[in-house]
């Protein structure tokens, strides 16, 4: 398995932790090990001297974890291997995928919390993590709100990175009953500041799988990407498949809701993190 690190994320994060577990795990009972890589990043090993390496180990097939931008795998010997990445590189597909259908998974939520009573939500998200994902988290929000409807028309929050007093300041001027982001530090930053959370404010984490601290949320199922890349590459290597496909395919995985105590109406539901 292959890690591609940013600027903005140069180390592997829990979610990639856990889906490097998965795919060890699988590997191993498919007959298969995995081992890990970094491109770039500290030991500066770039795409060609990586299929060197495997050429010379014998390995048949590789994953990419979260490639960044398809100038990050430039010049990989592509059909000497089988191969598939998790997550999209770019909006132009030419490689097999595992990825969330983000889409569905968020559409799902906002449904489920709208039943709940919110009326208002808000969604914030750091734009580097937005733009990696093709801003299909902002998309979905959007389409929801426009053709769904019953959350309101609170404007996505995004900035280069989340800061308390901008969140705030946001917050102060569309004042949603329900926000929706990555950032767990915001239910404290708001407790802080004299908001009760989930009685005047709800939180719902778009990832629940890197919280801190007890919330409900999104579990994205990290470990089943791995798992399902791993599958997928095996069969591949079965079939003698080298090189990049003719018709890219992607496997869509949803993500699961996950109760907690940000939501009013889960307050008092007990949270997985224990």
């Amino acid at each position: 398995m292959v890690h591609i690190p940013s600027a903005k994320q140069p180390n592997i994060l829990p979610m990639q932790q856990l889906i490097i577990g998965g795919a060890t795990q699988r590997a191993a009972e498919l007959g298969f090990h995995l081992d890990v890589f970094s491109l770039g990043g500290k030991e500066n090993l770039k795409p060609q001297s990586l299929g060197r390496i495997l050429q010379a180990r014998g390995t048949s097939g590789a994953i990419f974890l979260h490639p960044n931008s398809n100038d990050a795998t430039a010049g990989f010997p592509w059909e000497h291997f089988s191969s598939l990445h998790i997550d999209y590189p770019s909006i132009e597909l030419y490689h097999h995928t595992v990825s969330l259908d983000h889409h569905f998974t968020l559409t799902t939520a906002l449904k489920r919390l709208r039943g709940l009573g919110y009326k208002r939500a808000g969604l914030f998200i750091a734009r580097h993590k937005d733009e990696r994902l093709i801003y299909k988290w902002s998309a979905a929000f959007r389409s929801f709100q426009e053709n769904q409807g019953g959350i309101g028309h609170v404007p996505v929050f995004t900035r280069d990175e989340i800061k308390k007093p901008e969140l705030l300041e946001w917050w102060r001027e569309h004042r949603p009953d329900l926000i929706i982001g990555h950032v767990d530090q915001a239910v404290t930053w708001f407790r802080e500041e004299g908001v009760s959370v989930p009685d005047d404010l709800a939180y719902f984490n778009l990832n629940w799988n890197e919280r801190t601290q007890p919330c409900a949320g999104l579990d994205l199922r990290p470990e089943l990407h791995g798992m399902v890349a791993v599958e997928t590459l095996a069969a591949q290597i079965h079939r003698n498949e080298r090189g990049l496909p003719q018709d890219p395919r992607t496997v869509m995985i949803s993500g699961k809701w996950v109760d907690g105590p940000t939501l009013k109406s889960t307050a008092s539901a007990n949270d997985q993190t224990a």
